[in-house]
């Protein structure tokens, strides 16, 4: 500690380089004694002001930085035009739905308020209000569509199978796939095309005419693929695609309904360094006429981070066919997870011109709300009078009821809660 006599005598030895000596008399004429001009620690009093000083500086500097002031031009204004933050009311009050199996997979059909769910036992569960039935399978059930009138299911085996509303069999096709990774339903210029994702590296497009399915084009990719999604964009079907410790996107677009690579999509700020981290599940979003958004949520660990980006380069691609500098956030989740874990994400329903949030399913039973504009979790769903889940979150879907939004979640725990 610098006592006072210190901070005099360093007081005196200013005086004295500066030449004041009346002044420095008058200080030990009050002082009451002599006072020894000397160097703090080395330091004179103008050092050490000086010092004080540039600290000071350096600490306004620290203030909090607007990120999205960072960015470029042209995704600073995707981010001003297409975002906005998260809004209430969402859902947060949880129901129990009388399912105690595991369920796999689970869909919504609007046209009729039907829920769908696939579960470990072979059983698929439809649910009509508070009705409920269930209609047993040979198989497991990998996936669940609904498409147009219809239902589609995806076995195990890699047989699809078509369904009315009445569950009564339609068509089925072996796609000569027994594992798959997941399964999206798309319709373009009034035909419904199903995409499959293999574990054998495959990509299948899988056409249903005519209460029909037929297999139309396969592509065979260079690695494993984790994650997909598929959406409609300049008149075109466009398919993402991540892959398995890679952090390049593949853009492949469907003509004649034929698959054609288009270009990738880098979502690693560290161009040159090796990755780190591979993406796990992709959700594309677009809204009224803006760019369609895609958010990736991605392996790293100890928290599942989200990163989000977007088709701005997709009318005209650069030549190297690696568009970079895409990333428009790269958000921290808070949702525990390893390397074990499969990442589910969805893009907040509530808002028809902008997007105002994403919703992240737990490894550790919690839904977390992401405001993406302030960059942070905003929203933790967890146990409600005790309903909710106190494990890894399997399965999830959503849907507006009266334009309210809704969240049906699937736990490991064999629990399934609709969130309203």
């Amino acid at each position: 500690m610098v006592d006072q006599s210190d901070i005099l005598s360093l007081v005196a030895h200013f005086l004295k380089e500066n030449n004041y000596p009346e002044t420095l008399r008058q200080l030990e004429l009050e002082h009451g004694k002599p006072i020894q001009p000397q160097l703090l620690n080395s330091e004179s009093l103008t050092q050490i002001i000086n010092d004080r000083l540039q600290f000071a500086s350096l600490s306004k500097s620290n203030d909090p930085i607007d990120v999205n002031e960072e960015l470029p031009l042209r995704l600073k204004e995707i981010v001003d035009e297409q975002l906005i933050n998260w809004t209430s009311p969402y859902p947060q009050t949880p129901t129990n739905l009388n399912i105690h199996s595991l369920v796999i997979s689970s869909a919504y059909d609007e046209r009729k308020g039907v829920m769908y769910f696939s579960t470990n036992d072979g059983q698929v569960i439809i649910r009509n209000g508070n009705d409920m039935k269930s209609i047993k399978f040979s198989e497991i059930i990998k996936k669940v569509l609904v498409v147009g009138s219809n239902i589609v299911l995806l076995g195990m085996s890699g047989k699809l199978y078509l369904k009315n509303d009445d569950f009564n069999d339609i068509g089925s096709l072996d796609t000569q796939s027994r594992f798959t990774v997941d399964a999206k339903h798309v319709s373009f210029k009034g035909i419904n095309y199903i995409v499959i994702l293999t574990w054998n590296n495959m990509l299948k497009l899988v056409k249903l005419s005519d209460d029909e399915f037929s297999l139309v084009s396969e592509l065979k990719l260079e690695q494993q693929g984790t994650c997909f999604d598929v959406t409609t964009y300049k008149e075109e079907l466009v398919v993402v695609l991540g892959k398995l410790e890679n952090t390049l996107l593949d853009v492949i677009t469907i003509q004649n309904e034929q698959f054609t690579p288009k270009y990738k999509i880098s979502i690693n700020d560290a161009e040159f360094t090796t990755s780190s981290f591979s993406p796990r599940f992709i959700t594309i979003s677009q809204k009224s006429n803006g760019i369609p958004l895609i958010a990736v949520a991605t392996s790293h660990e100890p928290y599942m981070r989200v990163i989000i980006t977007s088709f701005i380069d997709y009318e005209t691609p650069p030549e190297s066919s690696i568009a970079r500098n895409q990333i428009i956030k790269n958000l921290n989740t808070l949702s525990p997870q390893d390397k074990f874990s499969q990442p589910m994400i969805s893009w907040k329903l509530d808002s028809k011109e902008k997007e105002s949030g994403i919703w992240v399913m737990g490894e550790d039973g919690a839904i977390r709300g992401l405001d993406i504009v302030d960059d942070r979790v905003v929203v933790e769903l967890a146990q409600v009078d005790g309903k909710g889940h106190q494990t890894k979150i399997k399965d999830f879907t959503y849907f507006l009821d009266n334009g309210n939004e809704v969240l049906v979640t699937s736990g490991i725990d064999r629990q399934t809660f609709e969130w309203r």
